[in-house]
Formats: C-alpha cells, sequence, structure tokens
C-alpha cells in the first residue's frame, strides 16, 4: 500500500490512535499492510486479551479499548493487518482495515519502552 493512500485513509479515521499513527507514517515510520485477511472476532478475542496482559503489565496502549469495541462489533467480516513502528517515542501501531483496503476499521499503539 502506497504511503499517502495510508496516510489519507487514517485522516479519515478519528482517534488519538489514528492521529498518532498518521504522524509517525508521515515523519517516515516503517509500514506493511498485508494483504492476507482474518475474522474480526478472531482478532477481538487475540487484542481483548494482549489488552490484559499490558495493562496487568503497565504497558500503555493508545485506542485499546476503542479499537477491540471496533473488531467486536465487526463481527466476522474479514480484516487486512498492518502495521506501523517508530524509534522515538519507541511505538508499535497495529492496523485494521477493510478487506479491500478502502478503509481504516481499527488502530491502536503499543508503547515499546
Amino acid at each position: 500500500m502506497e504511503r499517502e493512500v495510508l496516510l489519507r485513509l487514517l485522516d479519515e479515521a478519528p482517534g488519538e490512535a489514528f492521529v498518532a499513527c498518521k504522524d509517525a507514517i508521515q515523519a517516515g515510520a516503517d509500514y506493511v499492510v498485508w494483504d492476507d485477511t482474518v475474522p474480526a472476532d478472531q482478532l477481538a478475542r487475540s487484542y481483548s486479551r494482549r489488552a490484559q496482559h499490558m495493562a496487568k503489565i503497565g504497558t500503555p496502549m493508545l485506542g485499546g479499548d476503542d479499537a477491540i469495541a471496533e473488531l467486536r462489533t465487526s463481527g466476522d467480516r474479514p480484516l487486512r493487518i498492518g502495521e506501523a513502528k517508530v524509534e522515538d517515542p519507541p511505538t508499535h501501531f497495529q492496523l485494521f482495515l477493510t478487506a479491500d483496503a478502502t478503509r481504516v476499521v481499527a488502530c491502536l499503539g503499543i508503547d515499546q519502552r
């Protein structure tokens, strides 16, 4: 996926995680969006467990609750997964896009410190 296309899609979505991810990609962060899809409900279960673990160990997760809620409401729709990584501050962004990659459904950021 071209950088400008992903930036436009992130700009269309509300929320702090979307803005932070867009800023990181705009500043040159490495990113990838995979072609394969995964059912949203499977992603919701997985990221819900991850969020619980992150909270338990005290690792901040930007937009995690909103992202998980959106994944849950997406049912079993297939979603593409993407990620972006920035070094300063060290953050890993997880992106969830529609199967046709025309919309970013959810985004969360995980502090890597």
